[in-house]
């Protein structure tokens, strides 16, 4: 829905003027306001400390906890929008007295120009919202305020200078800090200040002006420069370690609310969304005649295939970067093993044995200084001679090799020579690490100002990371000038200054070395300090003679002269003084917003290696944690009968499984080595296949029932479900208020009645719809589980229908079996899905019905040449499909009378929603990449090595599919690594069974 965005009114203007009318929710706000300033007066001072500290905590959990689950209901189910839906309060019709005064309240608040009936509700929603915004904002600003306040004064300054530094220095942090929240609200307006575009969106982009090109998330991050302002002003260590707290909470909700939003807003849509968006774009799209789109699809398939090149190794083994990517096995990690073992293990044993502390600093210092200079000046030396004359490239090649050893070459050598300096500084700084009789307050300090350094250090890293990946990380427009020189290359070798570029154009040279001065302030070392200082004077030495000219050569004009930061200091001093006094003369570059992505892993390596170590502490675990579970089920089912008993007509309750492909493949005599009269009594699906219920329930059931899928050991108890469903769970027969927080890809949803019937009984219910005595009406209808609500895991599994909402099971199905085919059965078995969706009756999909769908695909090759690329790419396009596949539920309406006759339920007058769902599958060809945007996220390329394993018997780690995916791997580029993994594990399988 279009509309017009009325304008809002100031806050500080309408809650703080007292010509303006107040409304319940300013009365309320001012209320809260007033209590703090009321305990600072009529309290001592311990007291009020206590208090206010307190208060404080307590509205900044409100802030980052409150708000932050309210945004992220918000923004993943439409949850408080939903909430207001089902409720009805902003529905003349259903919310009586509740909506007479919500209306007054948003009226009062707003223009002319607002009208409360033309505006969705939606924006509505969002005002209500605004002023709990503003009852905790406001709250969490006054209680820090009058904290410190206590505070003032407590300082024990040494001199009178020293407090007057600290003072002018807290002015200027709170200055800076109003000058940025002042210019942060001019860019983003109300509308992005009170997290609208979780509510509603407007036709506009990313907007990075002003001081949103100075830092990322300027609000968050230097929009918090007021609290060490008033830390210095007070002289508090209080103040600054509560201060430290709650910046760190607001962090945490800029990383788990606002940047998963932006994200999917703004730069790269969830996977559902991609897939089902393309999906519906191509069903609207004019059919072509069979003849035609297969000739298309020949021609496009051939020259697709055509234009493959081999892809480098480097492709498929991530490079080591520090430390991530480690491989045991691999021999160049070894050896850098090695080196750290023998130039720091060797002299701290030494240095701990004998307490020859100066001899080791001496040593350490020494090396410190070669590994400086040999990474910026002697790697530097080298680029350089690269960038002029291709020096190493042209050494390679006269030695046999190609380019692409000799940039692999290169990553080696640079990531060593950087691992060895991190190194050799931190052996510096323990060696000289000291601190005498200085006192507690002033070593926690500097502990926690050079701890923050490093993490600023490792964040700053990771976003360089992220914007150049391996190839600009380790200088790859010295090797190659286009994409098709070397395989890590992108498609497009340009500037994008993105992310943390948007900022500063060498953040390597800027703050590349925090991590150095922070274990300066740590170890208390001048040693430490001098050695970042020459590292960081190396730096600028390298970037002047040997990274700038290089990029003046290749980009050109693509580069610009001023930061972001340096405009936007230029831009305050030209409106501050009312001329140019600094001419802008940055040249225009490309950008794109959306290139932001993040890569991060992390390894769990160590975490094995202690789980391992310790089995007996592990089976004490799991023995106490199984006696809570079966404690728990023993308490829960003393509730069941109480929710049992408000369930009419319970006995009418039950699931069925429909037949699945694996089933069928028994019935067919694959599985010869099954009786038949175990198929019978035994449900089976391939990994990856939709499953389908029928289910039964009375038709005065609660429309909040719902079936779970748990593992046949999981659950103690018949009576009542005491796991989670892990996200497996789909509602029987969802009304309009469940389908409220429906959002695209869901999976929850995909259920409807078929029909409804009579039955006989002998006992009556308590308001069940009836039309005679000892008559009920029964709903039956279908579910589908596909997507993230079926369990991607083999193993035996059954189903439970619970009642409204709780975990009381009403109705249990047989357990069923999950499991994989052989490889060479894969196209047979899962190439024609079995489920295509709950479509209603009369929608013209054109998709093959369920007899055609449940029929075996004849003709098929069984034991086609897995070792041809090609075959296996064809099974490996299923699999993938079946991996990633996503559903597409879609409410019609509520059903007309037409409908209704063909669920054979109009005679009762029902009027119902209706949900149509299918089973949409993400890629076309082998010849698409594995992931949408080549990006594979790490939850994604675990499902898809699992099933890898399963269906081929290949083991793939969660980080190579994520590295090839970035890459640009196809299906069909996975299919031939695996053809060559298959053939060598049989080779040695072979020789074995010969031995």
């Amino acid at each position: 829905m279009a509309f017009s965005v009325p304008k809002t009114r100031d806050m500080m203007q309408s809650l703080f003027n007292p010509l303006t009318p107040k409304t319940t929710f300013d009365l309320v706000t001012l209320l809260a306001l007033s209590t703090h300033m009321l305990v600072s007066l009529a309290f001592p001072l311990a007291a009020k400390r206590m208090i206010l500290m307190t208060s404080f905590a307590f509205w900044r959990l409100c802030y980052n906890g409150g708000l932050g689950w309210i945004l992220n209901w918000q923004s993943s189910r439409h949850g408080l929008v939903a909430l207001f839906k089902r409720k009805g309060w902003l529905d003349p019709g259903r919310g009586g007295k509740v909506y007479v005064w919500l209306r007054g309240e948003l009226e009062a608040k707003m223009g002319p120009d607002y009208s409360f009936e033309s505006v969705p509700i939606e924006f509505n929603v969002w005002l209500l919202y605004r002023q709990l915004v503003d009852l905790i904002l406001l709250n969490d600003f006054a209680a820090y305020f009058f904290l410190c306040s206590c505070y003032i004064g407590s300082a024990s300054d040494a001199e009178p200078w020293h407090s007057l530094l600290r003072i002018a220095g807290g002015m200027i942090l709170l200055a800076f800090n109003l000058w940025v929240k002042v210019d942060a609200h001019r860019v983003v307006r109300d509308y992005a200040w009170y997290w609208g575009d979780f509510f509603f969106l407007i036709e506009q982009t990313l907007t990075f002006d002003g001081v949103f090109e100075m830092a990322p998330h300027p609000m968050y991050s230097i929009g918090y420069a007021g609290y060490y302002g008033g830390s210095l002003i007070t002289g508090s260590y209080t103040v600054f370690y509560v201060s430290l707290a709650a910046h760190m909470l607001q962090f945490l909700f800029l990383s788990f609310v606002e940047n998963p939003h932006i994200e999917k807003t703004y730069e790269r849509p969830p996977l559902a969304v991609q897939v089902i968006k393309k999906s519906r774009t191509r069903r609207l799209s004019l059919p072509l005649s069979d003849s035609t789109d297969e000739a298309i699809k020949d021609a496009s398939g051939l020259c697709n295939k055509n234009s493959i090149r081999e892809k480098h190794s480097s492709m498929w083994r991530p490079d080591l970067i520090v430390f991530k990517h480690f491989d045991l096995f691999r021999a160049s990690d070894i050896l850098i093993v090695l080196l750290l073992t023998y130039s720091v293990g060797v002299p701290v044993c030494f240095m701990w044995i004998t307490g020859y502390t100066q001899i080791v600093l001496n040593y350490a210092i020494v090396q410190c200084i070669g590994w400086i200079l040999f990474r910026t000046l002697a790697l530097g030396l080298l680029l350089k001679k690269q960038s002029t004359s291709q020096l190493i490239t042209r050494w390679y090649i006269k030695r046999g090799g190609n380019s692409e050893e000799a940039f692999s070459s290169w990553r080696a050598v640079y990531n060593t020579a950087m691992i060895m300096t991190y190194a050799s500084f931190g052996l510096v700084a323990l060696a000289a690490y000291h601190w005498g009789n200085a006192d507690y307050g002033s070593i926690v300090l500097f502990h926690t100002l050079g701890s923050l350094l490093i993490g600023f250090h490792v964040w700053s890293s990771r976003s360089v990371y992220d914007i150049l990946g391996d190839f600009g990380w380790f200088y790859g427009d010295f090797f190659a000038r286009d994409s098709s020189m070397l395989s890590l290359a992108p498609a497009d070798i340009k500037l994008y200054y993105t992310g943390i570029y948007r900022y500063l154009n060498n953040p390597e040279k800027v703050i590349g070395q925090a991590a150095f001065y922070g274990l300066a302030l740590i170890s208390r070392s001048q040693a430490v300090f001098a050695l970042a200082l020459l590292l960081q004077m190396c730096t600028f030495l390298f970037g002047a003679y040997v990274e700038t000219p290089h990029m003046q050569k290749i980009y050109g004009a693509q580069m610009r002269r001023d930061s972001g930061i340096v405009r936007t200091v230029k831009n305050a001093v030209n409106k501050g003084i009312g001329q140019p006094v600094f001419l802008d003369s940055a040249l225009h570059v490309e950008s794109e917003p959306g290139l932001l992505h993040s890569t991060a892993s992390d390894s769990s390596t160590m975490v094995h290696l202690l789980a391992n170590t310790t089995k007996p502490v592990r089976d004490i675990l799991l023995e106490t944690k199984d006696l809570i579970s079966i404690t728990t089920a023993r308490i829960a089912e003393k509730t069941v009968p109480s929710e049992l008993s408000k369930v009419d007509y319970p006995a009418f309750y039950s699931l069925k499984l429909l037949p699945g492909r694996a089933l069928n493949a028994y019935e067919i005599g694959r599985k010869k080595e099954t009786s038949a009269k175990n198929d019978s009594n035994k449900n089976a699906y391939y990994l990856g296949e939709s499953i389908r219920v029928t289910w039964q329930a009375p038709f005065g059931h609660s429309r909040r029932d719902w079936i779970g899928v748990y593992p046949v050991t999981a659950n103690f108890s018949n009576q009542i479900t005491t796991v989670s469903s892990k996200g497996c769970y789909v509602y029987i027969h969802p009304d309009e208020n469940l389908l409220t927080e429906m959002v695209v890809g869901d999976s929850v949803f995909a259920s409807r009645v078929q029909k409804m019937v009579s039955f006989k009984t002998n006992s009556g219910g308590n308001g069940a719809k009836r039309r005679g005595a000892g008559v009920i009406q029964v709903l039956q209808g279908e579910s589908l589980f596909s997507s993230v609500a079926l369990p991607f895991k083999t193993g035996t599994y059954e189903m439970r229908l619970h009642h409204g909402g709780t975990h009381a099971v009403l109705a249990q199905s047989r357990p069923f079996e999950i499991t994989a085919c052989d490889a060479n059965d894969v196209i047979e078995a899962l190439g024609d899905e079995s489920v295509v969706g709950l479509q209603s009756p009369h929608a013209g999909t054109g998709q093959a019905n369920e007899s055609d769908t449940l029929s075996m695909r004849t003709g098929t090759n069984r034991t086609a040449d897995l070792e041809d690329p090609e075959v296996l790419s064809q099974a490996l396009l299923v699999v993938v499909n079946k991996t990633f596949t996503v559903t597409d539920s879609h409410v019609i309406a509520p059903s007309s009378p037409r409908e209704s006759e063909k669920h054979n339920i109009n005679e009762i007058g029902i009027r119902d929603v209706v949900v149509e769902t299918d089973v949409v599958e993400p890629l076309e060809s082998i010849h698409d990449v594995i992931a949408a945007d080549n990006v594979l996220e790490e939850k994604q390329s675990k499902r898809l090595g699992y099933a890898i394993k399963e269906y081929f018997g290949v083991e793939f780690a969660a980080d190579v599919l994520v590295h090839a995916a970035k890459h640009g791997a196809t299906v069909y580029d996975v299919g031939k690594r695996i053809v060559e993994a298959r053939k060598a594990l049989s080779l040695y399988s072979s020789t074995n069974i010969e031995a």
